[in-house]
């Protein structure tokens, strides 16, 4: 679910709030870097359970409409295309989402109702959904392709479901987008013949070790980390760069001499990108300048270390 870069982005998050904390207590911000993380799969358990809720929702109101006094013929005799959408059909009866939401104990409450309402409403008022209720040729691809339109155009936009999400977790406002993206990748790779296949928290078994060493080893070796990249900054005072480019620079040190499969290359270009994201628009020539001359001086000394084929420096 989470490659190596957004893992990079999360760490210098960490870091960033760890030197500015007075307390500067390691491990409460392992734990907090960690929790970060699970934030962002809960935010996908969520969104994945509000597929089934909106289902359960609109089976209901089938059920209800059959009851009433004087029901119509399309009450009794219901289209229920949406209800036994295969896709849907999948996420609600999908083991592994059901031990995610209660291991994390998510789920939508009767308090959430009517918002669970809204969007139901906001999915049957639009063209796609009429033309959808109105095919008669049912193939699985189309059925799949009708709920990946459902949540782009009609949930992942909507700025009620976005302000309930934001107002449940504050920290889920800055996750959306990645979120977004997992659920849509989740309901794509879904294939007829299989159950629903949830992503993982992270993509490799050794990203959470890379994302934790790359966090404790950064605060390690701060002393060593301001002191390189002082050497290269004669001109000028450290307090009057950016603490998110020295941050950067000091991830990237650090990533580079202790981190031996990971090639100089790949660690100085995801740092640069990363800075297009988080600094000034000047700031990646600068970082990129600081971190070329350093790396320099460190393979001159035998301090860059790489191993593993085609690694070799």
């Amino acid at each position: 679910m989470l490659n190596r870069r957004y893992l990079r982005i999360k760490v210098l998050q960490a870091l960033y709030s760890f030197f500015h904390d007075e307390d500067k207590n390691i491990a409460r911000s392992e734990k907090d870097l960690i929790k970060s993380i699970e934030n962002i799969y809960d935010l996908y358990i969520y969104l994945l359970l509000l597929f089934k809720e909106i289902r359960v929702s609109v089976e209901r109101l089938t059920e209800e409409r059959k009851k009433k006094r004087l029901p119509t013929p399309e009450d009794i005799n219901p289209n229920l295309s949406f209800v036994d959408n295969a896709l849907l059909m999948k996420i609600s009866s999908s083991p592994d989402l059901a031990r995610e939401k209660d291991k994390r104990k998510l789920g939508w409450t009767s308090e959430e109702d009517q918002l669970v309402k809204e969007l139901y409403t906001k999915i049957v008022s639009s063209p796609e959904y009429a033309a959808y209720m109105a095919d008669t040729e049912r193939t699985y691809e189309k059925e799949k392709h009708f709920i990946s339109v459902v949540y782009k155009k009609m949930l992942s936009e909507n700025d009620s479901l976005k302000q309930h999400l934001f107002e449940k977790n504050i920290h889920w406002a800055s996750d959306y987008v990645l979120a977004g993206i997992c659920i849509h990748k989740t309901l794509e790779a879904t294939t007829e013949n299989e159950e629903l296949a949830l992503m993982p928290v992270y993509k490799a078994d050794d990203d959470k070790d890379f994302m934790l060493e790359l966090f404790r080893k950064t605060i390690l070796s701060d002393t060593e980390n301001i002191e390189l990249i002082s050497d290269k900054i004669s001109n000028w005072e450290p307090d009057r760069i950016a603490t998110m480019d020295f941050i950067l620079m000091k991830l990237a040190i650090t990533e580079v001499m202790n981190f031996k499969q990971i090639p100089v290359k790949v660690t100085l270009n995801e740092y640069i990108e990363i800075s297009k994201l988080f600094s000034s628009p000047k700031s990646n020539t600068f970082i990129n300048g600081i971190l070329d001359a350093i790396v320099k001086d460190l393979k001159k000394q035998n301090r860059v270390v790489k191993t593993g084929r085609g690694l070799l420096e």
